[in-house]
């Protein structure tokens, strides 16, 4: 985590000075240009609403700004926030052991709510992946949801936890986390981030409906994210939602459910994604064991 310390003087100087601004232009509505040029040479440090108004002028978030002070490397917590974001469930063992012993060392010096349920939720992930036995898995999932099930409120961080573990979970423990997080998720319109989210959470909800065999909503809830993910450039996401309402279709007993599954195929190999495309292959199979496999070639 970042303090406001005087070496920060030097940085906000070498960035004021690249963007051709005065110290009068950054010290607007903040502070006064004299009491700006002491904060430069490190004589004082501001306090922390001074600092994010200065910044604010210096057309610059928080976050950039520490990343350029640390010479464009993320440290501490933030690496490790940013690492375990790239976590996808069937991430590579080598990352979540790397992730997990990071932060295991983190935490030997510091108490951090956060890290210590990223160090549970790889925990969880590494015995699953091990053992394939969600009943030795889900009790280190269990503990991030204890802590985070007695919140009033979810926030981004919150969120990307619980994208990960949702798995571990029964069906209405799983539903009620999806739905409640997708309604959190109403309120960052605005983020990138979000939307990002929002559509994880959008096709876990989509998979959850699947495995409970409610495939009339599941249907519902594809045809929405088809749309989404065509207006969002989600390719990817599109050709998993294809194959599966082409599988939802079947289940259904509809004709056009091999054009789904063949329109799916067709854009994971126009994006050259091979693997995901084997993947869903084991998943047709899963859930059409009379399945020719004529479709899936």
């Amino acid at each position: 985590m970042t303090y406001i310390c005087q070496t920060f003087g030097e940085d906000f100087k070498k960035i004021r000075e690249n963007k051709n601004y005065t110290q009068q232009y950054v010290a607007k509505d903040a502070m006064a240009r004299s009491t700006y040029t002491k904060f430069e040479m490190g004589s004082i440090v501001p306090t922390i609403t001074k600092y994010f108004e200065v910044l604010n002028n210096l057309d610059m978030s928080h976050e950039e700004f520490n990343y350029i002070h640390n010479d464009y490397q993320l440290q501490g917590k933030d690496a490790i926030l940013y690492q375990f974001r790239t976590i996808a469930i069937n991430s590579d063992l080598k990352i979540l052991f790397k992730v997990k012993e990071t932060a295991k060392i983190y935490l030997t010096e510091h108490k951090d709510n956060v890290i210590q349920d990223i160090f549970d939720i790889c925990s969880a992930l590494i015995t699953l992946s091990k053992t394939n036995d969600l009943t030795q898995a889900a009790p280190h999932a269990e503990k991030v949801w204890h802590r985070i099930a007695q919140l009033d409120k979810w926030y981004l961080t919150e969120l990307h936890l619980l994208n990960n573990i949702l798995f571990f979970f029964d069906f209405d423990t799983s539903l009620l986390i999806s739905k409640r997080a997708l309604v959190e998720l109403e309120n960052y319109d605005h983020f990138h981030e979000a939307t990002a989210l929002k559509l994880a959470y959008s096709m876990n909800l989509i998979y959850l409906l699947m495995e409970n065999k409610n495939y009339i909503q599941a249907l519902e809830k594809a045809d929405n994210l088809i749309a989404l993910s065509k207006k969002n450039g989600r390719y990817r996401m599109l050709g998993v939602l294809y194959v599966r309402k082409g599988i939802v279709l079947t289940k259904l007993g509809k004709t056009e459910s091999e054009l789904w599954i063949k329109k799916g195929f067709y854009l994971l190999e126009a994006i050259e994604d091979f693997s995901l495309k084997e993947e869903l292959k084991k998943e047709i199979v899963y859930y059409l064991d009379h399945y020719s496999g004529e479709e899936s070639k």
